[in-house]
């Protein structure tokens, strides 16, 4: 039996990219979260953006060029993308996270989150080393790295004492879930003890949409760690994904707490009372009781799709449960939170449950879906918007922390991480 190789997309016509164009305006009219599109003239930014688009040079140049017009939403959980697609950034093809930091006189990507188990992490990359190029071709904030998925490829970073370093990065082909850009996953838990007293555990990501085999390995670490008094829970870096999130929510008090619901366009003249949404609170441990759950609530995504106004759900913690560290939490956050991680920070400020340490986060947290496009593309938009159970929207208002750590990338190249160490500062405090 011969194998099935895949042939190189062909490049679309001018036509065919109009009909992307307006097949993706159409959607864009009809499921974009805000009926007044964030107050951006949509029509206009499509007529200003249509002959770059069209008249693109190369496939590439298309992609870019359609990229340019989502930017006009100015919000996050946008992408466009070919169903297999050959690049991604960063935070998805390599699992680190980067920022621009002026360096002898110029701005540089200087690497900030390098997650273990990752194709950055595996090649040696560590966070404060400075980008200078990718395959030999040279990066400068505001043009980003290009990393080409199902590839191996070599970079070179400044490292501690101006050393001039290659990294051999190997990147496998991404993982594809529903709701969530194609990625590729690094570890997702990581945890240890710091001391005898003090647990650790990092999170990357919540990959999928009920997250059984993250929420499972958080449940697995904090069973290896107790008994602990305090817990420090890393989520810098943390690209968010699915509703694995309510079991860390859940880690953090012994109430039976409400935590949010995504509000989509089509349930904005629904009743906002809490009291008669249905409930999800528990994330199951097996297979067999994810099919009892899909069958619960897979028909409201469905609808949901279809535009059918069904009463959103309400997320609240799981089963109470005593832990020694409740009341001696801190949560480690960057600029890098972003998305569901989010809704961990704001439950936890909103129930005066834990210490936030670092940076602010991103502000970044909406309800994605993606749809097909002609030519084999596909978009990413933003459905619904996620309100606490106070009513708060993080979209667009990032979360400060409770005690400001700014990233330091000369500290962090020496291999000294100064939030941590103020994390760890205040937990043993508490």
């Amino acid at each position: 039996m011969k194998r099935k190789v895949d042939m190189p997309p062909k490049e679309l016509t001018r036509d065919q990219r109009a009909e992307v164009l307006r097949a993706l305006s159409e959607i864009m009219a009809q499921r974009f979260y805000d009926p007044a599109m964030r107050g951006v003239d949509w029509p206009a930014a499509v007529a200003n953006h249509h002959e770059a688009i069209v008249n693109a040079p190369t496939e590439e140049k298309f992609e870019i060029e359609v990229t340019e017009l989502l930017r006009e939403l100015k919000s996050s959980h946008v992408g466009f993308y070919r169903e297999r697609p050959k690049r991604a950034s960063a935070r998805m093809a390599i699992c680190a996270c980067y920022t621009s930091i002026p360096f002898v006189g110029r701005d540089h990507w200087v690497f900030q989150d390098v997650h273990a188990g990752g194709p950055g992490g595996n090649a040696g990359i560590r966070p404060g080393d400075i980008l200078l190029s990718v395959d030999g071709r040279e990066y400068r904030p505001p043009e980003h790295p290009i990393f080409p998925l199902g590839s191996s490829l070599k970079v070179e970073v400044l490292t501690s004492n101006s050393d001039v370093a290659t990294r051999q990065l190997n990147i496998p082909a991404p993982v594809q879930k529903k709701f969530q850009l194609p990625h590729v996953e690094p570890a997702l838990v990581v945890h240890r003890r710091l001391r005898d007293d003090i647990g650790y555990i990092r999170i990357s990501m919540f990959p999928g949409i009920v997250g059984l085999e993250v929420a499972n390995e958080i449940s697995t670490a904090v069973d290896q760690l107790n008994p602990v008094e305090r817990l420090i829970i890393d989520l810098r870096g943390n690209s968010g994904g699915g509703a694995a999130v309510v079991r860390v929510m859940s880690l953090l008090t012994s109430k039976r707490l409400p935590i949010g619901y995504s509000l989509h366009r089509c349930q904005l003249g629904i009743s906002a009372n809490q009291d008669h949404f249905p409930v999800y609170d528990k994330i199951p441990s097996q297979q067999l009781a994810l099919k009892m759950l899909l069958l619960k609530f897979g028909w409201r995504l469905v609808a949901l799709h279809y535009r059918l106004p069904v009463k959103p759900v309400l997320l609240r913690t799981e089963r109470p449960k005593a832990e020694p560290f409740h009341g001696r939490v801190a949560l480690l956050v960057d600029r890098h939170t972003a998305s569901a991680s989010e809704m961990i920070v704001a439950f936890a400020r909103e129930n005066q449950l834990a210490v936030l340490v670092g940076e602010a986060t991103s502000g970044r947290l909406l309800d994605g879906d993606d749809f097909k496009l002609p030519g084999g593309y596909k978009v990413a938009i933003p459905v619904g918007a996620y309100r606490t159970a106070r009513g708060w929207i993080l979209e667009g208002s990032p979360i400060m922390p409770d005690v400001e750590v700014p990233f330091d990338p000369e500290l962090a190249r020496e291999g000294k991480d100064p939030q941590m160490e103020r994390a760890i500062e205040v937990v043993s405090s508490l």
